[in-house]
């Protein structure tokens, strides 16, 4: 008999109000009350495998799902031995995604298609806007496309610099011996070097100066530098396969942003980077540390309620939890900090205290208070006992 080829392999359990909670562990998938709402009939079997203590296996049967039990005393073994396949895919699909399993780094998490394109672009040597909210990836994901590629990065953070002029092109400097002479930039020289990735980081902040020497070199006919500065005033031809990766924030929420200038803008393509959904953002931290699975699914709980409230038509906060953030608050929880100790420190100071019960904090601390309510009854209730118990130390010390 053929051995089946599993997409999931579910296991699930009671929480303490006997709420159901499945892990597809094949895939270190946490299933949300959404996936059940959706399959009550999944949720059925849940239920049975849980009361069997047996995991829930799904195979495909033709077109539909077909189902079957798998003793968990023996799953482990079962399991390393499964090839997942997705039997749903075109072959051009599975054609991007076997070559996208080689490229694709498993620490980062990006659509498929955008993480395909990406590379497109800086094999054929164009510009790209990377664009998302603060914290989302964009210069990871430029160091990680490089990487994969096996191409250099070069890093400007335009967004500091004060003289672009300095820093784009170069300074005019003296010398007794030799009198004035020119001094190129790094970035003349980085132009230079053919199929290199230029980041430009932070463009929304950069000075409009900036923007006024990329013009030429960012264009895709023209592509050069004038060196402006030097006595014959050369220009630099930008060199062969070189791309250049630029970032930027756009929203009101980004105050110390510029609105960047169209002629500008249309030299890019823009690639927009996702917020992790449940699922990935799970994934993501798991991968990175060995906290508790309880812990960091209450995490990506609470992250995700924040991030609906912002999506949401009447939002009571103004900013989100980037998953810049959530990765520092599992550093904090690997370091023997507790959930509620991270979020006190990382999380409530990015919500304004202004306004009292209606303020955007009070907000933030009864959706982390929904889900950490068990932690603190538990932990008053320890609190009390050794109150308790301290007393009739005292009590005992004073009858002797």
């Amino acid at each position: 008999m053929a051995v089946r080829e599993y997409t999931q392999v579910i296991k699930g359990k009671y929480d303490s109000k006997g709420t159901i909670k499945a892990m597809d562990i094949l895939n270190n998938i946490p299933l949300t009350v959404e996936y059940f709402k959706t399959r009550p009939d999944v949720q059925q079997r849940i239920e049975k495998s849980i009361n069997s203590k047996e995991y829930l296996a799904v195979y495909k049967r033709g077109t539909r799902s077909g189902f079957e039990y798998i003793p968990r005393d023996e799953g482990a073994l079962i399991i390393r031995g499964i090839k997942v396949k997705d039997m749903n895919k075109t072959p051009q699909e599975e054609t991007i995604i076997s070559w996208d399993s080689i490229l694709k780094p498993n620490d980062f998490y990006i659509d498929d298609l955008k993480w395909k394109y990406l590379l497109r672009n800086i094999i054929k040597g164009k510009n790209i806007m990377m664009t998302g909210p603060s914290g989302c990836g964009k210069t990871d994901v430029t160091f990680k496309a490089a990487k994969a590629l096996d191409r250099e990065v070069i890093y400007f953070n335009l967004g500091a610099t004060q003289d672009p002029r300095s820093t784009l092109i170069g300074n005019t400097h003296y010398s007794k011996d030799t009198g004035t002479y020119f001094s190129e930039s790094l970035f003349v020289s980085a132009i230079q070097k053919p199929n290199t990735v230029i980041l430009l980081d932070e463009l929304s902040r950069a000075h409009p100066e900036a923007w006024n020497i990329l013009m030429t070199v960012l264009d895709p006919i023209q592509r050069y530098l004038r060196l402006d500065e030097k006595s014959d005033s050369p220009t630099i031809k930008v060199a062969d396969g070189v791309s250049f990766i630029a970032t930027a924030n756009i929203g009101s929420e980004y105050t110390a942003t510029r609105v960047i200038d169209r002629a500008l803008l249309d030299r890019f393509a823009i690639l927009e980077m996702d917020v992790l959904s449940y699922e990935q953002e799970y994934q993501l931290l798991s991968s990175k540390c060995t906290v508790n699975q309880e812990t960091l699914l209450k995490l990506c709980d609470i992250v995700k309620d924040i991030r609906k409230e912002v999506k949401s038509d009447t939002p009571r906060i103004s900013t989100t939890i980037s998953t810049r953030a959530t990765l520092e608050i599992v550093e904090l929880l690997e370091d023997a900090f507790t959930l509620e100790q991270a979020i006190e420190i990382l999380v409530y100071p990015l919500f304004s205290d202004e306004g009292g019960n209606d303020s955007e904090r009070t907000y933030i601390k009864q959706v982390v208070q929904k889900y950490l309510a068990t932690n603190i009854s538990k932990r008053v209730h320890e609190d009390a006992q050794q109150i308790a118990e301290n007393l009739q130390n005292v009590i005992k010390t004073i009858g002797e």
